[in-house]
């Protein structure tokens, strides 16, 4: 701009000769730079702001020349004023070019904008208001729901547990307290499952043992009745000396009676600890062929006795069971079989191989079993009407190679034959 007239600095001139006297003054400098802010080169600002901005740079030079700037303008170098109820900010700053002459940057900038956002604010306060309330309600019911779901959920499943009830799991949704919370709540149900698992299991081995003292006490006091009572009988006879020419023959059937009293007890007692849960068989591998040949052996006499045909179809087969308490159950059944079989009858003992399994069978002719009775004749003391066992049983065999079967977890069972009866059971290959 080549030529600048300030008529503010020159009337306040005129009123200063007017008050003071004459004073003249010429007083000359340049306005090297003016900038008219624009936003993406489209020009922005109003005529009636561009002379604001040229009156308020005119102000500031009179009240500079004269000496009118407000006290401390240079530490504030921030002037707030208002024109037509706008409200402006003027930002003054004061430096030395390479003359050290003292050049001043100005400048001017509208409040209207602020100002009227702020109106704008104030207006929609009350409706910022209520959409923060609601914002804030929403999010309140959100995280509740988040985390009172869970607890409620716990607070069920514990209820339950109380009650021992341990079927549902309380939820695991998340790595924080309340998901550690329902996963120590998990565990400590199934460790109260587990503690209270054993302890019935506990409870029923105790009922399992009193139940078997219980019959066992009612089977030795029944048994032992009858050979008590001929005992009785017979030392009446001998005290009384009748029939003197007999005391051997009472003295034999006493002993007999004691014998067998004797091997009653031992085969209740031998019952019982099978029955009561707590024995533990120990396995081992032998040739089943083996034990059956030793178990012949032993029983040949009797055989031998009856003049009976004892046909052994066997095979070399390795199993896996306990030794003894095997050769225990096939001397029962062959005792049995010899006891049932008429004399010069026939007994049959055979091994099958079945994929990993063996079939031991012991079959003997003579008189079939009832089909009523055929689940009857594993009981304890028990005799079928029409087959009486021998006196020398004790009527507790075929219990107790029920019994060891069952520790075995073998498979046994009793069927008629088309000439008489056969006992088998399966015991698993080595």
């Amino acid at each position: 701009m080549s030529y600048w007239k300030n008529q503010t600095l020159a009337t306040k001139i005129e009123e200063t000769n007017s008050n003071e006297g004459m004073i003249e003054k010429v007083i000359y400098g340049n306005v090297h730079d003016v900038k008219i802010p624009n936003y993406n080169n489209h020009f922005f600002v109003s005529t009636r702001q561009n002379l604001l901005f040229f009156e308020r740079i005119k102000e500031f030079q009179a009240e500079l020349i004269l000496g009118d700037l407000p006290t401390g303008w240079q530490a504030t170098k921030e002037i707030e004023y208002e024109e037509n109820g706008i409200n402006y900010r003027v930002l003054i700053d004061e430096s030395k070019d390479e003359n050290g002459e003292t050049i001043y940057f100005f400048t001017m900038a509208s409040l209207q904008p602020i100002d009227e956002a702020v109106e704008m604010m104030e207006d929609y306060f009350v409706y910022l208001i209520i959409a923060v309330g609601v914002l804030i309600l929403l999010a309140a019911f959100y995280f509740s729901r988040k985390i009172a779901s869970p607890l409620l959920k716990i607070n069920t499943i514990t209820k339950r547990i109380a009650h021992l009830d341990f079927a549902e799991k309380a939820p695991v949704k998340s790595n924080d307290e309340i998901g550690q919370l329902a996963e120590n709540i998990n565990i400590l149900s199934d460790t109260l499952h587990a503690h209270i698992q054993t302890l019935q299991q506990d409870i029923e081995k105790e009922r399992q043992l009193e139940n078997t003292r219980k019959e066992f006490i009612a089977g030795v006091s029944h048994e032992l009745k009858t050979p008590l009572s001929i005992m009785k009988s017979c030392m009446s006879i001998l005290q009384d000396e009748v029939a003197v020419d007999k005391r051997a023959h009472y003295f034999s059937a006493m002993n007999q009676e004691v014998n067998r009293m004797d091997r009653l007890i031992v085969d209740m007692l031998e019952l019982a600890k099978y029955e009561s849960g707590t024995y533990k068989m120990n396995m081992e591998a032998f040739f089943i062929n083996d034990l059956i040949n030793n178990v012949y052996q032993q029983l040949v006499i009797k055989i031998d006795n009856k003049r009976l045909i004892v046909d052994l179809q066997l095979q070399s087969i390795e199993v896996f069971a306990n030794e003894h308490r095997i050769e225990q159950v096939v001397t029962n059944f062959l005792t049995n079989a010899i006891f049932h079989t008429q004399e010069e009858g026939n007994i049959a003992i055979t091994t099958v191989e079945e994929a990993n399994r063996v079939k031991v069978s012991v079959e003997n002719e003579g008189s079939q079993i009832d089909q009523n009775q055929l689940e009857k004749i594993w009981d304890r003391f028990y005799r079928s009407e029409k087959n009486q066992r021998s006196k020398e049983g004790t009527g507790l065999g075929l219990a107790i190679s029920k019994n060891i079967l069952i520790l075995h977890n073998a498979e046994y069972g009793v069927k008629n034959t088309e000439s008489g009866v056969q006992f088998y059971f399966y015991l698993n290959k080595k």
